[in-house]
């Protein structure tokens, strides 16, 4: 059935196809091909798409005779290797001649298959607010195109692997849309849309889903509390070796090392922060993370990325109401967009001061279903809302039932945060 109304929207376009779907896994290619494609439809020539695979995963493997051999066959299976790495000229050069491959077979009334986010996405979530132009111009130059969008998860995918997990489900989502409106002028006009698009079949994916949609972590440090302060020498910027090597991958030390000495105290207690609120956020996406297993997260502070090492699991970051006497952060696996310094992402959150005679993680469970209640008209009263934990991971019920809002908790000295999501 699935297939059947795929394929009676197809074959009422006359026109070329883009198909263009969210990327999990190295074999995503073949599984949306066999779901689509049925074998009496392997002579719809003009609809069969020319896939567009990593030249480094597929082209530049193997040796003397198994290289000609493999480009022959991924010849042979439509494919247009692309070079996605690289800033330099020979490779923008690369990525331009596969584009005007592209843009030959859908003039000709083809199809191409190319992946919007050109790679797998790392924490295995689509996100609709960082579009890629090159959609946008490839449609634009086959204004009377379709975008084929799909997508495509296993039910038990929780983050981009090589191969889907073993006897996994997969359920795919799709919609044929055209490639260009009218008064969409712009390769970013176009490619939002299509983004958008394909956002909401991911929405739609996940509500018939037993996964959590929004996995996301915060972490508060309180930097005057005086274990903070024990292990490091504020003066010279010198840090007791032991400590660090406990807390911080070589690359992660590499880092401090490079740091200003009177940068090396905040950064040390930023990736500290960074890896709390990661593992949180992994922990709601049930993917293990002990708490005193440090090394086993790497925090990028130029890139506001956390990878956790055992699955390649990639987090955003965002660090917020940083200053003197805090350093807080917010990590997001998936369920929507963290957000910048100048852009609202899908977060709500605060950092408070404990009252006196305050009880820190009474007092932020307290402030967060007041939050909560206060940002949605529904709710109104916090007292409809109340918490409950499943495995050390803390969630909210609302009317009984138990809410996907990504809710993080956070407690150090004088202060306590709290989180939530909103998409």
């Amino acid at each position: 059935a699935f297939r059947a109304d795929i394929w009676k929207k197809l074959e009422a376009h006359d026109g070329p196809v883009i198909w263009a779907a969210n990327h999990l896994t190295l074999i995503d290619s073949f599984l949306i091909f066999m779901a689509v494609v049925s074998p009496e439809r392997l002579l719809s020539d003009d609809l069969l798409p020319w896939s567009t695979p990593d030249y480094a995963n597929y082209y530049n493997v193997g040796g003397v005779v198994t290289k000609p051999l493999i480009r022959f066959l991924m010849y042979l299976c439509r494919c247009i290797p692309f070079l996605r790495g690289g800033e330099d000229e020979a490779s923008r050069r690369w990525r331009e001649k596969a584009f005007e491959k592209c843009a030959w077979v859908l003039k000709e009334g083809g199809a191409v298959f190319i992946y919007p986010e050109a790679g797998r996405s790392r924490g295995g979530w689509f996100e609709p607010r960082r579009p890629k132009d090159f959609m946008g111009r490839l449609a634009l130059d086959a204004p009377n195109a379709k975008f084929l969008c799909v997508y495509l998860r296993g039910e038990t995918q929780r983050y981009a692997t090589a191969y889907p997990p073993p006897g996994d489900v997969l359920r795919m989502k799709a919609d044929l849309i055209p490639a260009v409106l009218p008064g969409e002028s712009t390769p970013r006009q176009v490619s939002q849309r299509l983004f958008n698009r394909l956002a909401a079949l991911q929405e739609d994916w996940f509500a018939g889903s037993r996964l959590r949609k929004n996995c996301g972590g915060n972490a508060v440090v309180d930097l005057r509390r005086a274990s903070a302060l024990e292990h490091f020498d504020l003066e010279t910027g010198e840090a007791e070796p032991r400590w660090l090597e406990r807390h911080l991958t070589p690359r992660e030390r590499d880092y401090l090392a490079k740091s200003a000495p009177r940068d090396v105290f905040k950064n040390f207690w930023k990736i500290f922060a960074a890896k709390e609120a990661a593992r949180k956020a992994l922990a709601q996406s049930d993917i293990d993370a002990p708490a005193a297993d440090f090394r086993n997260m790497e925090v990028d502070l130029f890139r506001h990325k956390a990878v956790h090492r055992l699955t390649g699991a990639q987090l955003d970051l965002l660090f917020t109401d940083e200053d003197a006497d805090r350093v807080h952060c917010l990590a997001a696996l998936r369920g929507g967009y963290i957000g910048d310094p100048g852009t609202p992402g899908d977060f709500i959150w605060r950092v408070d001061e404990v009252p006196a005679g305050r009880s820190a993680p009474e007092y932020a469970r307290e402030r967060c279903l007041e939050l909560i209640a206060e940002s949605n008209d529904e709710i109104g009263d916090a007292a409809k809302l109340a918490f409950s934990e499943d495995g050390g991971v803390p969630f909210v019920l609302h009317g009984g039932r138990r809410r996907d809002w990504g809710v993080s908790l956070s407690h150090s000295g004088r202060y306590a945060a709290y989180s939530f999501m909103i998409s």
